[in-house]
């Protein structure tokens, strides 16, 4: 494969000094779904021999690390901030959230939700790690991609996209985006069945229990001289969570530790943790958010198939970026290994089902078709960087592996 640009080789090692100089003390997975990708856990060798020959990928992902979404909780928490000192009753630690808030607002400078400097590099290094796994099959034949209207995504496809093309001129790749891909990529909006769940769906009352029963009030309170009500500093604490989490993507000191102990920055992981499954994946209170996902994962498997009959039409990658609303009920659907945990309680979710594991910044599902001598099908299956091992049912019973034949998996995906 071809080397990296000296541009982006410094634009590299400057976001892995930066994020290494400026980590705090806590384990980072506690950022949930804001933890950039964690290249270190990247399984370096592919699970198939050499009677087996890739000769067709299905990609799924998440867009790249970002700056906050919008300046809903940073302004939250600056109207209260601002409020307390015009009548006096900010502490020192207020004037250093404040402090921290106006880097925020600097550093992002308006583009709030934007694909940033260390989504650039994650997208760079995934597309490398595609070519490396198939760097055969991506040296000629036609990559179709598409994504979301959302302008992260639309450049995590093209940065990714780049990449690809880096390593070889005679692919040809097509990429696009808009409103149309809605029904198949932002299903969480357009199935009305599924956005009233999220609206007012049961698990809003349990997930409103655990909040109140568990997030700490002293953080917030710290801010303040004069006692507040409880409801309202639970609140506060939550939005200065949600702007620590996006610290270290968006470059800046992450240091948490100056107003949260690791317990309490801990339970507003298990909150946030909590919330996304709920919303997200099959549970207690309904399958809906797995089933939601259920024209994604035809398409996936529709497209398999083509390449499996020979029928793809000289296509031998078709790519589609979303977001963590996209992978999370997908990836619940196809029933993947920390993906899918559809009983238990409030209390104990956050041992069995992880948003940083389901989809940390950068999520991505790559689903490599073989063939072998004989042209028979099978399906390896890498999610986050790692070769998963999967639960399927042939003709002699219950099996295991990560080469799997293809058409046991879609058996068990169709039923």
């Amino acid at each position: 494969m071809k080397t990296f640009t000296r541009l982006t080789a410094i634009v590299v090692i400057a976001v892995l000094t930066f994020l290494k100089a400026h980590a705090g003390s806590f384990p980072p997975q506690l950022n949930g779904s804001m933890m950039p990708f964690d290249f270190s856990r990247c399984d370096s060798t592919v699970p198939w021999d050499s009677g087996k020959t890739p000769v067709f990928i299905n990609y799924m992902a998440r867009h790249g690390a970002r700056f906050l979404s919008s300046e809903k909780k940073v302004e939250s928490l600056k109207k209260e901030l601002a409020k307390a000192r015009s009548e006096g009753y900010l502490t020192d630690k207020g004037i250093q959230f404040m402090t921290l808030l106006q880097q925020v607002d600097s550093v992002t400078a308006g583009d709030w939700g934007a694909l940033n400097a260390v989504g650039i590099y994650e997208e760079k290094r995934l597309g490398e790690m595609m070519v490396n796994t198939v760097p055969e099959l991506l040296e000629k034949g036609r990559v179709e991609a598409i994504a979301t209207y959302v302008p992260r995504v639309v450049m995590t496809m093209y940065e990714l996209c780049h990449e690809l093309s880096r390593h070889s001129s005679y692919l040809e790749i097509s990429a696009s985006e808009g409103r149309e891909y809605n029904p198949l990529l932002r299903f969480f909006t357009t199935d009305t069945t599924y956005v009233d769940y999220l609206k007012k769906g049961d698990w809003l009352s349990a997930y409103d229990r655990f909040v109140d029963t568990n997030v700490s009030t002293l953080p917030a309170q710290s801010l303040f001289s004069q006692n507040m009500e409880p409801e309202k500093m639970r609140k506060l604490t939550l939005d200065m969570y949600g702007v620590l989490q996006s610290l270290p993507a968006a470059q800046l000191p992450w240091e948490p530790e100056r107003w949260f102990s690791e317990t309490e920055y801990r339970t507003c992981w298990e909150a946030a943790n909590l919330k996304h499954y709920y919303q997200r994946s099959a549970n207690a209170f309904s399958d809906l958010p797995a089933i939601s996902a259920r024209r994604l994962l035809d398409d996936i498997i529709n497209t398999t198939d083509s390449a499996a009959d020979g029928k793809s039409d000289g296509i031998i990658a078709k790519l589609r970026f979303g977001h963590a609303e996209t992978v999370m009920p997908l990836f619940a659907l196809m029933q993947l290994p920390g993906c899918y945990y559809p009983e238990g309680n409030a209390n104990e979710i956050s041992a069995h089902w992880k948003d940083w594991e389901v989809s940390p910044l950068g999520a991505n599902l790559l689903i490599v078709l073989l063939k072998d001598s004989k042209g028979d099908p099978y399906v390896s299956l890498r999610l986050n960087g790692r070769w998963l091992t999967l639960r399927y049912k042939d003709g002699s019973g219950i099996k295991s592996g990560n080469v799997i034949p293809w058409h046991d998996l879609r058996s068990q995906w169709t039923e």
